[in-house]
């Protein structure tokens, strides 16, 4: 049996931003629902009836996508000293061709524990397995993919990992990712220009930015 619309944890969960911005919602009501296999809230399409803090109606659409993570992993092969980053590549419906990506994924209904889907999606996608002290936060909150027509955020994460030569050379060999969702993943190790030079994905140029930025030194 279905979750009640309202109280699916992702429209609970921009329930609360909303409010938190002081923002009031007069009505709410759902154009075109998708589900997964499971039931569990994919998608929505919903007309919304906002008043800002200020009092000024917002525009009446959203697109309920719900909160993402996004994982930066730097590899170290500890034998040669080269290091570079692992990323995947995946066709995409968007563009319909392949993209360059770092891994990541939907939160889903564990909407206030990222860093637990961060962790599983790593290991889902790239298979490896990466310890909880292992994984740090990139940016202090979630950062908003475009806020003018969706709730989606993402909470961005970072890894730094040494391999031995076996290990490095085993990292692109493989097919990752979830059957279920039409996933097909191929690895590739990249330093960062040459993965700028075929990224099309603003969440790439943005991940290796906060990288540098933020990562322990």
């Amino acid at each position: 049996m279905n979750t009640p619309f309202e109280n699916e944890p992702k429209i609970l969960a921009w329930k609360r931003l909303v409010a938190e911005a002081g923002s009031a919602i007069r009505s709410l009501n759902p154009i075109a629902v998708l589900r997964k296999k499971n039931g569990d809230l994919l998608f929505a399409l919903v007309d919304a009836e906002i008043s800002a803090a200020d009092g000024q109606p917002l525009p009446r659409y959203l697109f309920v996508r719900g909160d993402a993570c996004l994982i930066v992993p730097f590899i170290r092969n500890r034998d040669t000293g080269e290091a570079k980053f692992l990323m995947i590549r995946q066709n995409r419906i968007g563009s319909g061709g392949l993209s360059l990506e770092f891994p990541a994924g939907m939160l889903d209904n564990e909407v206030a524990d990222p860093r637990k889907v961060a962790l599983r999606e790593l290991a889902e996608e790239t298979g490896l397995t990466v310890g909880d002290n292992e994984l740090f936060p990139l940016c202090t909150k979630k950062l908003f993919s475009s806020v003018g027509a969706s709730d989606e955020g993402i909470y961005y994460f970072g890894c730094t990992l040494e391999v031995g030569t076996v290990a490095w050379q085993s990292l692109c060999s493989g097919i990752h990712g979830n059957p279920d969702e039409n996933e097909k993943i191929s690895l590739v190790l990249l330093s960062r220009a040459e993965a700028e030079a075929e990224a099309t994905s603003l969440q790439v140029f943005l991940g290796f930015n906060l990288f540098e930025a933020h990562r322990p030194k």
